[in-house]
C-alpha cells in the first residue's frame, strides 16, 4: 500500500512540475537551456512575409532559436497561442528625452504600452542633453540609472547654434563655424548617431543651406544620419524637400526627413509631387527616407484657439503682427517686465549664458518684437481665463460694425489656416455633447454662423482641434517604402496638460486603422515601416527583426483586441494589446503588466550595442 502511494505522489509530483514548465515561471532552477521561451506565435519577421506559425528561444538577451518547434527547457514560458510576434518597434522620431531626465518618466511606459523598444532622440534641432556637458555625460547618467527603452541620440543644430551664437539671426563667422563643427564632431565620437535640424524654429530658421552642409559633412565620415524638421511643411514643400536633397548631396550624408507631410488646406496633395523629388533623388544614388506619424493634426500640443490672437487683442491685423502692433501690447513694460515673461514661456530648461547676453544686447524695439513675437504664440497669455482681455473683447463685441468684421475675419481665418470649419474638431467642451464634432456641426446644430459659433465655443474655454492634412496624403505617403513610422510625441507627466494623442497611441493605431479597418496597407508593411526598415535606415543589423543572433527586443500582441483608448478629450489613456514586451531579453510587459524593469541601452554610433 505505502509503494502504491509513494508511486502516486511520484507521478503527481512529476506531472506538476512539467505542468509549471509549460505554463509559465520555473523559479529556483539555474540550469535552463533559455532564458524565454515563446511557443505557437505568428510571427512577423520585419520583412513583408505574411506571419508564420514558429516558437522562439531567448537567450542572454539573444534570439537564438526560431524553429516551427523549439524543444527544451525555460525560465519562463510564454504561450502565444492566438496572438502575433514581431520585431519590437522603433520609434525614428520622439522627443521623450526632456521626459526621461524626470525619474518617474524614466521607462516611457505610453511608448512600452504601444510595443516601442528603441526611440531616436534629440529631434528638430534640440539636442538630448542641454542640460548636460557633453553627450557622455547623459550617456554616463542614463546608463547608470537606466532607461525603459532602448535610445540613440542626435546631435541638434539648433543646440550647437545657439551655444556659439545665442539666438543671432546672421551668418556665423568662420571661427564660430569652425567651433560648431567641433561641437558636432565631439557629439559624434561620444556616440551620437548623427545631425538633426529644426529649421522652422529659432535659431535653427537662421541657418543658412550652406551652413547647415557644412555641419552635415562633419557627419559623414561617420556613416551618421542627418535628420531634418525641414524648413517648410506648406506651401514651400518642395523648396524644402529640394534644400534637403541638396544638403545630403554636398555632404554625402543619408538623409532622412522628419514627420513628413503637407499642411494647411491649399498644400494638401503637395506630398505627390515631394514624394515624386525625393525618389528621383534615390535612383540618382543617394539615400533619401522619411517617417511620419499616421494622425490628420498636428503640434505637440494641438489644441487650438479660433479666434486669431491679434483680433482678440483688438489689434489691426489679423494675420500676424508687425512692431507697431507689438509695441501697442507690449511697449509700457519694462525690460525687466519684458524678460521675466519670456522666460516664463522658455520651456524646460534656464536660459544659457549666452542667450541672456543675446536680449540683454537687443536695441529696446528689438527686444519688444523678439519678446512679443513668443508670448503672442504662448497659451499662458491669451484667452477667455484672462479676465481684463474678456472684457476688452467682449466691449469691442457690442461695435455692430466690429463684430460682423470680426465674425468675417474668424470665418477667413478658420478656412485658410484650419482647412475650414469642417475640419475643426470640439475636443474639450463644457457641453459634453459637441465634443467629437467639427465646428461645422456645432454651427448647424445651434443654428448659428460659423463665426458666431467660434466666439461661443472661445468664450467658454473649448478646446478645439485643426485637422491639418488629410487623409488621401497621409495614406499616400505611408504606401512609399522608404517611410517609417515615428510619433514625434513625448512621455508627459501622467494627467498633465493636453498632449497629442500620438504620445501614446501611435504605433499601435497605425496598426489598427490603416492595416485592419481602412485595409490602406497590408499588415506587414506596416510592421516592416516600424521595425525592419527603421533599423536600416539607422544602419542596426541586430535589431528590426525576428531572426535568430538578433537582440530579443520583441512584441507579442494580440491583434483582435488592440484598444486605442487616448482621444482629444482625454489624451492621458495608454493603448492596451501588448500582452508581452522583451527589451534586450528582459521581460518589461508580463501579460500587459509593467514589471518595473529598465533594461533600455543608449545605442552608440560606434558600437551599436
Amino acid at each position: 500500500m505505502k509503494k502504491r502511494i509513494s508511486f502516486v505522489w511520484i507521478f503527481l509530483s512529476t506531472s506538476l512540475l512539467l505542468l509549471s514548465g509549460l505554463s509559465g515561471d520555473n523559479p529556483g532552477r539555474e540550469d535552463f537551456e533559455y532564458d524565454f521561451l515563446i511557443k505557437n506565435a505568428r510571427i512577423f519577421d520585419g520583412s513583408l512575409k505574411p506571419a508564420f506559425k514558429a516558437d522562439i528561444a531567448i537567450k542572454d538577451g539573444i534570439i537564438v532559436k526560431v524553429e516551427r518547434s523549439v524543444k527544451g527547457s525555460a525560465q519562463k514560458i510564454i504561450n502565444a497561442n492566438k496572438l502575433y510576434v514581431a520585431p519590437g518597434f522603433i520609434d525614428l522620431h520622439a522627443h521623450v528625452d526632456r521626459g526621461m531626465y524626470f525619474p518617474e518618466n524614466r521607462a516611457c511606459l505610453n511608448y512600452l504600452k504601444q510595443g516601442v523598444t528603441t526611440v531616436v532622440v534629440g529631434q528638430c534641432g534640440r539636442s538630448a542633453w542641454p542640460i548636460f556637458e557633453s553627450a557622455s555625460e547623459l550617456i554616463e547618467h542614463w546608463s547608470g540609472e537606466g532607461i525603459g527603452p532602448n535610445a540613440a541620440l542626435l546631435v541638434g543644430h539648433g543646440q550647437v547654434r545657439e551655444m556659439v551664437m545665442g539666438m543671432e539671426n546672421r551668418e556665423p563667422a568662420p571661427e564660430e563655424l569652425e567651433k560648431m563643427k567641433s561641437l558636432v564632431q565631439e557629439a559624434m565620437e561620444q556616440g551620437a548617431y548623427g545631425l538633426s535640424t529644426g529649421l522652422e524654429y529659432l535659431p535653427g530658421r537662421y541657418g543658412k543651406t550652406d551652413e547647415v552642409i557644412e555641419l552635415v559633412k562633419v557627419i559623414a565620415p561617420y556613416r551618421g544620419i542627418y535628420h531634418t524638421h525641414m524648413r517648410n511643411e506648406g506651401e514651400r514643400l518642395l523648396e524644402a524637400v529640394n534644400e534637403t536633397i541638396a544638403i545630403a548631396s554636398e555632404s554625402g550624408a543619408r538623409a532622412h526627413i522628419s514627420h513628413f507631410k503637407a499642411v494647411r488646406k491649399k498644400n494638401l496633395g503637395l506630398v505627390k509631387d515631394a514624394s515624386a523629388l525625393i525618389e528621383e533623388a534615390r535612383k540618382n544614388g543617394l539615400e533619401i527616407t522619411a517617417d511620419q506619424y499616421p494622425f490628420l493634426f498636428s503640434s505637440g500640443n494641438p489644441y487650438r484657439s479660433l479666434i486669431p490672437r491679434s483680433l482678440w487683442l483688438g489689434l489691426t491685423k489679423h494675420e500676424g503682427l508687425d512692431s507697431e502692433d507689438l509695441a501697442d501690447v507690449f511697449d509700457h513694460l519694462r525690460d525687466s517686465q519684458l524678460l521675466e515673461l519670456y522666460r516664463k514661456v522658455t520651456p524646460y530648461f534656464p536660459l544659457s549664458q549666452s542667450h541672456r547676453q543675446f536680449l540683454d544686447e537687443l536695441p529696446r524695439k528689438r527686444l519688444v518684437q523678439f519678446v512679443g513675437g513668443h508670448l503672442i504664440s504662448a497659451s499662458d497669455f491669451q484667452g477667455p481665463s484672462n479676465t481684463r482681455e474678456r472684457i476688452h473683447f467682449t466691449e469691442r463685441m457690442k461695435d455692430t460694425k466690429f463684430a460682423e468684421r470680426a465674425k468675417k475675419g474668424i470665418e477667413q481665418y478658420i478656412e485658410t489656416s484650419f482647412a475650414g470649419p469642417e475640419n475643426v474638431i470640439v475636443g474639450i467642451c463644457v457641453e459634453k455633447k459637441l465634443e467629437g464634432k467639427s465646428l461645422k456641426q456645432v454651427a448647424t446644430l445651434k443654428g448659428k454662423s460659423i463665426g458666431e459659433m467660434a466666439i461661443e465655443l472661445e468664450l467658454m474655454d473649448a478646446k478645439c482641434v485643426p485637422l491639418r492634412m488629410s487623409e488621401e496624403d497621409v495614406e499616400y505617403i505611408m504606401k512609399k517604402e522608404y517611410v517609417a513610422t515615428g510619433s514625434d510625441g513625448t512621455t508627459p507627466f501622467y494627467g498633465i496638460g493636453l498632449p497629442h494623442i500620438r504620445s501614446y497611441s501611435t504605433f499601435l493605431h497605425k496598426i489598427k486603422k490603416y492595416a485592419l479597418q481602412r485595409k490602406s496597407v497590408s499588415l506587414p508593411h506596416v510592421i516592416r515601416s516600424q521595425t525592419s526598415l527603421a533599423a536600416n535606415i539607422m544602419n542596426w543589423e541586430d535589431r528590426g527583426w525576428i531572426k535568430e543572433g538578433c537582440k530579443a527586443d520583441i512584441v507579442v500582441f494580440d491583434l483582435d483586441n488592440i484598444q486605442i483608448k487616448t482621444a482629444i478629450s482625454n489624451p492621458h489613456q495608454y493603448s492596451e494589446g501588448v500582452n508581452y514586451l522583451f527589451i534586450n531579453g528582459v521581460l518589461v510587459l508580463d501579460n500587459g503588466e509593467y514589471k518595473n524593469k529598465l533594461p533600455g541601452k543608449v545605442l552608440l554610433l560606434k558600437n551599436s550595442e
